[in-house]
């Protein structure tokens, strides 16, 4: 796909509006089987996704789509309200390989701190040195609002450490960059399936796993509806079929 041509052609709009853009199209050039996306496997990649995520993605591929003079090849019919699929993920242990094979500081700080947040790419995106702080990790959300996400003193200490004495932002590299690395070393470590958000939602189950309460899983995610939370409450059948032989023993 040609990505960087795009943005570079979009120069006057928002920051905000070409980083969103470059995420999306990123993204979709990870499920593409050639050089450019065909009709059907954007609609794959657009159906996977829920309402609030479907509208911007629509929004970067038509702008894409115009940037190369085609027309948008969908009805709205085809993006009827559908049933809630529930999120892929990996369990804390794949995401502990995956931080293991970084060859630099950067890439393992990169993976920990996306993972132990819980975050977006973008929001980690925009941290600095001064927002870190032992009651948390003071992050600008989606939104626009501040979001204190608490963090452990171990991993203060490790965070704060990291930061210390760099200017601007922790982790400056373009989105691009981190996507790309975290799936090489993902698919390192058998598993190229993920992507920086789904270390969001490997975050999720992992506090879920632990005990944590869904209100506080919702307040550490930044989720608006408690109802966006539950989907992680869906487990698969065999995890369910482990937990009745625990209780039927």
């Amino acid at each position: 796909m040609r990505i960087r041509e795009f943005l570079k052609s979009i120069e006057g709009l928002s920051a905000n509006t070409r980083r969103v853009y470059e995420q999306s199209l990123w993204q979709l050039q990870s499920r593409i089987k050639g050089d450019e996306p065909t009709p059907d496997e954007i609609l794959s990649f657009l159906k996977s996704y829920q309402i609030s995520s479907l509208h911007r993605h629509k929004a970067a591929i038509k702008a894409y789509l115009e940037f190369k003079g085609e027309g948008w090849p969908f009805t709205r019919r085809q993006f009827q309200s559908r049933r809630t699929r529930i999120p892929h993920y990996v369990t804390a242990d794949v995401v502990e390989e995956i931080a293991r094979t970084a060859q630099n500081k950067d890439d393992y700080m990169f993976v920990t701190t996306l993972f132990t947040l819980g975050c977006r790419i973008s929001e980690l995106m925009g941290t600095q040195e001064e927002d870190i702080t032992p009651a948390g990790v003071r992050l600008l959300t989606k939104g626009g609002s501040q979001h204190l996400k608490p963090i452990t003193k171990d991993f203060y200490q490790v965070l704060s450490q990291y930061a210390a004495g760099k200017k601007g932002r922790v982790f400056p590299e373009s989105y691009s960059h981190y996507y790309l690395r975290l799936k090489e070393l993902a698919t390192g470590v058998g598993h190229p399936e993920v992507t920086p958000h789904t270390l969001r939602h490997a975050r999720a189950v992992d506090l879920l796993r632990k005990g944590m309460s869904l209100p506080f899983v919702q307040q550490m995610l930044g989720h608006a509806s408690i109802n966006t939370t539950a989907i992680y409450l869906e487990i698969t059948g065999g995890e369910l079929a482990k937990e009745l032989e625990k209780v039927e023993r």
